[in-house]
């Protein structure tokens, strides 16, 4: 008997196999996609940068409280909600009324790994897959709470505070750089995985920045990003309370910030805040550098950020990949043009005349990172500030001595609608010897002027030691009493 023929002569069972199959095909779509959007894939030490490439040997050299072993100390601040003991927290993806304070510690590689062959990662001397940076610990010391506002200069503070504020001074006391930095990351992003990071500023720094870590709540979840993007928004207040304790309470010559993706969103209108704060209490918020790596920030509202805290920051740096497929997926679910791909005809004129005058006189730098540019990533690439030499390179020499894109060894490239821009030009890395010498005077200087230094003596924090000793971290652990790691 033959098979019943359809008007376009195709039979029912070939139909019927055809829909099953695209049925097939899509669940196992819905089901990649879903597990994508749950994976947080483990963060790895970043590809060399090139000036890394040129002068990582130096920068170990110069500094005199090299850690020789593969962990990586941090301090942080979070809003996340605390779960677990304060000597080894756990912060959850629910947002908290309070700030907390610590210290991090991230290791390189595996349990046993020694310095030798954490050196030879971070010269980029073999071809083996880059080690995994685990976070081992962290170590609740202090928190301000939600309803208290920073307190102003002077002995009140809470013994707690006191101690890890002191912890904070001792590092920049003991660092060649004395500025210290704040890295806020991403959406969608584990406390772990920001952590590494973070610790990618420390370690290819060759341990000479302070860094710290303000890790906003994230749903670690894509499906929920647009749940992130509020979040974001609720961090900013706990990111300014952050700046304004740093500033009236260390020894920081300069706050230097570098946010990620959304976490431009909390930078921005933290910043924002921050400049009002600025304003109301006459105070020196003490901002140098200012980077904003692939900023997922709505254009218009991040412009809006700007006026509020430009003239405050020695300098203010957008980077920017206009190729960047997460932010054109934003601009869709955010229904505008992101600060890290822009259309600049969302803004008013009002708007784009300040934008362009804060190009001009306010220390606005816009680097486009063009495709051409980046070495063993996608050119569609949003993770392009740790993941490509080129961007990477730029952004350290950028917060350790804080010049500008041309003394970093930028080239001018060619204006858009009244707004000048950097690019990497083909001789960037021959231009980096010589940008490298010039930018390490001075911290030449500042090593011979630490030298007898008396750091006094270990803080005590809660029961707890940090150590002080020269050849340890440049932190110090933070230890019981018994002396056990």
């Amino acid at each position: 008997m033959t098979e019943t023929a359809l008007p376009d002569g195709q039979p029912k069972k070939k139909r019927s196999r055809i829909w099953r199959w695209l049925g097939f095909v899509a669940l196992l779509g819905l089901l990649i996609t879903i597990l994508m959007a749950f994976h947080n894939p483990p963060m790895r030490l970043m590809p060399v940068p090139a000036a890394f490439a040129k002068s990582g040997s130096q920068l170990f050299q110069a500094n005199p409280n090299l850690r020789h072993d593969n962990r990586i100390e941090l301090f942080y601040a979070t809003n996340r909600l605390p779960l677990g003991p304060r000597n080894d927290r756990i912060h959850s993806i629910t947002p908290g009324r309070d700030l907390l304070l610590g210290v991090t510690t991230i290791r390189i590689g595996d349990q046993g790994t020694t310095w030798d062959r954490v050196y030879e990662w971070s010269m980029g001397e073999d071809g083996e897959r880059r080690p995994q940076l685990i976070l081992e610990q962290m170590r609740e010391l202090a928190s301000l709470p939600g309803d208290e506002a920073v307190p102003p200069a002077g002995p009140v503070l809470d013994p707690s505070m006191r101690a890890w504020l002191g912890l904070v001074d001792e590092a920049l006391g003991r660092s060649l750089d004395p500025d210290i930095i704040i890295y806020v990351h991403g959406a969608n992003s584990t406390v772990e995985r920001a952590a590494g990071q973070a610790a990618q500023l420390r370690h290819f720094t060759g341990q000479n920045a302070v860094v710290l870590l303000f890790a906003w709540p994230t749903a670690e979840n894509f499906l929920v990003y647009p749940r992130d993007i509020g979040t974001a928004f609720g961090a900013a207040p706990q990111f300014a309370r952050l700046v304004e304790l740093l500033a009236t309470h260390t020894r920081a010559r300069k706050i230097d910030v570098l946010s990620y993706s959304a976490g431009g969103t909390v930078a921005s209108d933290g910043l924002a805040r921050v400049g009002s704060w600025s304003r109301a209490t006459g105070l020196n918020p003490k901002l140098g550098q200012v980077h904003h790596a692939a900023p997922d920030a709505d254009l218009r509202g991040f412009v809006g950020d700007l006026r509020d805290y430009a003239g405050l920051p020695d300098r203010v740096t957008v980077s920017l990949n206009m190729e960047d497929s997460a932010l054109r997926l934003s601009e869709v679910m955010n229904r505008g043009s992101r600060a890290g791909r822009p259309d600049l005809r969302e803004l008013s004129p009002g708007d784009l005349r300040f934008l362009q005058q804060a190009n001009k006189e306010l220390g606005l730098e816009i680097v486009r990172v063009r495709p051409g540019d980046l070495h063993g990533v996608s050119a569609r690439s949003h993770a392009f500030w740790y993941m490509d030499p080129w961007a990477a390179s730029d952004v350290l020499l950028q917060l350790m001595f804080g010049k500008g894109a041309q003394a970093r060894g930028l080239a001018a490239g060619p204006g858009a609608s009244g707004l000048s821009y950097w690019v990497f030009p083909p001789d960037y890395e021959a231009r980096l010897p010589g940008v490298i010498e010039r930018a390490s005077v001075g911290m030449a200087e500042a090593a011979i002027g630490q030298k007898g230094e008396h750091l006094g003596d270990a803080v005590r924090v809660e029961g707890q030691h940090a150590v002080g000793d020269m050849d340890d971290d440049m932190i110090g652990h933070a230890v019981d009493p018994g002396g056990r790691n």
